[in-house]
């Protein structure tokens, strides 16, 4: 926005004013207090451009850090400058620890964001553990990439955990010779950063990690239960063993199922004939969902969109299949 650059533009300018003129008055030359000026200006705005591409989470993980991180260095390089022999480098102890402290507590503590509980107590927390449990997301459910659009429509929410082990899974898909496999896992990677992006949700990543057990969907069970969390999965074998352990999974296939349109006979339906049924005179057709649509006398259609009156619906294992007429004579 336009007010946004003036604004920019107008505290800038008073910026480098008032800072030449502190360096004019420290002794500097006009070139050093310029320069400096200008520095110290676009450092300025480098942090209000950090701030206001980041969540609040972040910004605050980051200067918590720095805030640390000068406590600790400033009384560390006190009492190393009551070393006798430390004295007369006092002052650049003092920036020497300050900057090495900035950096190490500074990085630790936005990398560590997630974990760093004491963070939610600047934070309004947008979960509350009596009406939302935490659930733990699996590869599948990454790769699938659906469960990023139930997000962003509001359906899930609070918190939501990705293990590391489940991070390493992935990028050892990412990094596959074969390309299928590569696509897929660089999807669920590109699927979890976007997720990280969204304030429905808060995504953490945990390092709690099971060593003696091997497979994966174990591990993710133990999980569960030490957590007393559900499990956000498109793996039918997993949603089986977890059953079986008593664990709640929410399985997005399911949800697909779950949300399909009602049909029922006596309904008008459109579908696009696309190919011949197992009788001479069928024509067969999808609707949007992957319903497949049976045509009585539909073969003479064949490649037109044609509205049919639902006949009747078979509901099988493998999904739902539906049989109608053409409604055109």
């Amino acid at each position: 926005m336009r007010w946004v650059a003036f604004y920019r533009l107008f505290f800038f300018i008073l910026m480098v004013f008032f800072i030449r003129y502190a360096g004019l008055k420290s002794g500097f030359t006009n070139e050093v207090s310029t320069l400096g000026a200008v520095v110290i200006s676009l450092v300025v705005f480098s942090i209000e451009y950090f701030i206001s591409t980041r969540r609040s989470r972040d910004v605050l993980a980051f200067y918590v850090g720095i805030a640390l991180a000068v406590i600790i260095s400033s009384i560390l390089a006190f009492i190393i400058t009551l070393l006798p022999f430390m004295r007369p480098a006092s002052f650049w102890v003092y920036v020497a620890m300050n900057l090495i402290g900035i950096y190490i507590f500074g990085s630790f503590t936005y990398h560590k964001r997630h974990e760093l509980r004491i963070l939610n107590l600047f934070l309004r927390s947008r979960v509350t553990t009596a009406s939302c449990s935490s659930k733990i997301l699996d590869t599948s459910v990454l790769i699938d990439g659906r469960i990023l659009g139930v997000a962003k429509s509001g359906f899930l929410e609070g918190e939501v955990l990705v293990p590391r082990f489940i991070l390493k899974e992935l990028q050892r898909i990412a990094d596959s010779k074969d390309h299928v496999r590569r696509t897929r896992g660089r999807r669920g990677m590109d699927v979890l950063k976007e997720m990280q992006k969204l304030d429905s949700i808060s995504i953490h990543i945990i390092s709690d990690d099971f060593p003696r057990i091997k497979e994966v969907d174990l591990k993710l069970i133990e999980l569960a239960k030490a957590k007393k969390a559900k499990i956000i999965t498109t793996d039918y074998n997993l949603k089986k063993i977890a059953d079986i352990h008593g664990i709640k999974v929410l399985n997005v296939n399911e949800l697909t199922f779950l949300l399909k349109p009602v049909i029922m006979a006596g309904d008008e339906i459109k579908v696009k004939v696309v190919k011949q049924g197992k009788e001479e005179t069928q024509g067969v057709g999808y609707l949007d969902d992957g319903t497949m649509v049976v045509v009585e006398n539909g073969y003479q259609f064949m490649g037109r969109d044609i509205n049919c009156i639902v006949v009747s619906v078979l509901q099988t294992e493998a999904g739902r299949m539906v049989f109608a007429r053409p409604k055109q004579t």
